[in-house]
């Protein structure tokens, strides 16, 4: 299973876009960035501005075993 880190430097590639230039467009350090990217500790409005930053969306979904989306 993929943890959001990982999936965040996937879409870092896909958008071309550095760990510099996301901490820019997030005001935040890229040391701080870095630090949570290395931790995967991310709250859901810090990752949610992560991916927007991206120019991406982001979709939560809980899948029922009958194959529902909630």
């Amino acid at each position: 299973m993929t943890n959001l880190t990982e999936k965040l430097k996937i879409a870092m590639i896909k958008q071309n876009v550095t760990q510099t230039k996301l901490a820019e467009l997030t005001d935040q350090t890229q040391k701080n960035l870095s630090n949570k990217m290395s931790r995967d500790n991310f709250k859901l409005s810090e990752y949610e501005k992560l991916v927007f930053a991206l120019g991406c969306e982001l979709e939560i979904n809980i899948i029922l075993p009958t194959g529902e989306k909630i």
